[in-house]
């Protein structure tokens, strides 16, 4: 499953193993990074890459961080975007995941 950030504070179903693609616009030249925030018994990070012009100042892209399912029952997954120095973010998706058995 592929989400975006106009899927923010929806809900899905996924099954145990699942991939899980969350896809969002950022510009890591400026120190605003996507950090994830989630229940690592339930969900795992599992690739993480950013497709864009990183090296050229202010230049944005999107980053895509996919997650696997781990267990069955609810899981949130939320990323928060800021710059790894400050203590709020400026940004962030939250869904919440309702996980069976495949």
């Amino acid at each position: 499953m592929e989400l975006r950030q106009q899927d923010s504070g929806g809900r899905r179903s996924a099954v145990v193993g699942e991939k899980v693609t969350v896809a969002l616009g950022e510009n890591p030249t400026t120190g605003y990074r996507w950090h994830a925030d989630i229940d690592e018994l339930s969900l795992r990070a599992t690739a993480d890459h950013f497709d864009g012009q990183a090296d050229t100042p202010g230049a944005s892209g999107v980053r895509y961080v996919t997650y696997t399912t781990l267990r069955p029952g609810p899981a949130r997954l939320r990323l928060v975007k800021q710059r790894v120095w400050e203590t709020q973010p400026v940004d962030e998706f939250v869904i919440d995941l309702e996980v069976r058995e495949g």
